[in-house]
């Protein structure tokens, strides 16, 4: 009769943390409930993904408590964290185009009402004349002559040959060369500061209000920063900026409410981020992720269980008619 192999006992963890090598964290794991039938491949995984990253980070929405939901195997945590990073690439690459996008409207109607030369851009009566904004005016004018003195210098670890080529080449550097070294953050910084009148402009091309507009690139702009560090998308809550309430689109997505008619999804969830991009994209963009991100869900229902499956709903909130949103009419 063959011999049960035995776990490695666990280090005493309680009131500190302590180092785990690989067979010790499959043992925690088994210890708390988890089911893994193959060993050897889920400390594979563990070595290259990470346990804080990979177990830690998507365990809880197979817990109730310290303990796994009885039936959770490892492959259910590796079906939700590829999906995770499935989703993640969809955000990256939308907010790519968004930022493209966003950075030659904000450029072009800059430049062909202030002219193209830098001053143009270090000029603070360029920009909004609110009182209250006056000192984030002086920061974006700073941010920008920063940058265009950066890009310039060789040697600097910001220096961009494009932007010195201009220098160089025609003794300025105009705002379409320049904004193309400012963040993605920075752009939706300069785009609220602009006036009125040419966030309206932009703004118009979205078919949108300047501070809709504002308030989309923003979610835009804090889930990219998500997605850039390898955060979790799927869970992702802002804690800073939620979905605007002018949105046409969102009476006819059927979001579930709270009984004083608070929505109880589309805020600051994944579900808020594709209505972001439904407005930010073309069409035929935005049909092409949304069809991604239909295939990876359908695909994750398939391979976890329907308790699991209710929560990442909860999660993403993605809910209502959400998969008929490359249809609606904004």
């Amino acid at each position: 009769m063959a011999r049960k192999r035995q776990q490695p006992p666990l280090p005493q963890t309680v009131g500190k943390k302590v180092y785990f090598t690989f067979d010790e964290q499959i043992a925690k794991l088994k210890s708390d409930g988890l089911m893994i039938a193959d060993e050897k491949r889920a400390k594979a995984r563990l070595k290259w993904e990470g346990y804080f990253n990979f177990a830690v980070g998507y365990n809880r929405l197979f817990k109730d408590g310290k303990k796994y939901v009885a039936g959770t195997t490892f492959e259910h945590i590796e079906a939700l964290y590829d999906y995770d990073r499935r989703i993640r690439d969809v955000v990256y690459e939308c907010t790519q185009i968004i930022e493209c996008n966003l950075k030659a409207l904000v450029s072009d109607v800059f430049s062909k009402r202030y002219g193209v030369n830098e001053r143009s851009y270090l000029a603070e009566e360029n920009f909004t004349d609110e009182p209250s904004m006056s000192p984030k005016v002086r920061w974006i004018v700073g941010t920008c002559r920063s940058t265009l003195e950066d890009g310039i210098r060789m040697g600097s670890s910001y220096y961009h040959d494009y932007i010195a080529y201009y220098d160089k080449t025609y003794g300025h550097v105009p705002l379409w060369a320049l904004i193309r070294a400012l963040s993605f953050g920075n752009t939706s910084k300069f785009l609220r500061l602009m006036k009125l009148a040419d966030r309206k402009e932009i703004a118009k091309e979205y078919g949108i209000t300047p501070d809709v507009l504002c308030n989309l690139t923003e979610i835009a702009v804090s889930f990219r920063n998500v997605a850039a560090h390898g955060e979790r998308v799927y869970c992702a809550a802002l804690p800073k900026v939620r979905l605007s309430d002018d949105l046409s689109i969102l009476s006819r997505l059927q979001v579930p409410r709270f009984a004083d008619g608070r929505r109880k999804y589309a805020k600051c969830d994944f579900m808020a981020f594709l209505i972001v991009a439904k407005y930010l994209l073309r069409p035929t963009e935005f049909a092409r992720y949304l069809q991604i991100v239909k295939e990876e869900t359908q695909k994750l229902e398939e391979n976890i269980p329907a308790w699991a499956m209710k929560r990442v709903y909860e999660k993403t909130g993605l809910s209502g008619s959400w998969k008929k949103l490359d249809c609606m009419q904004k």
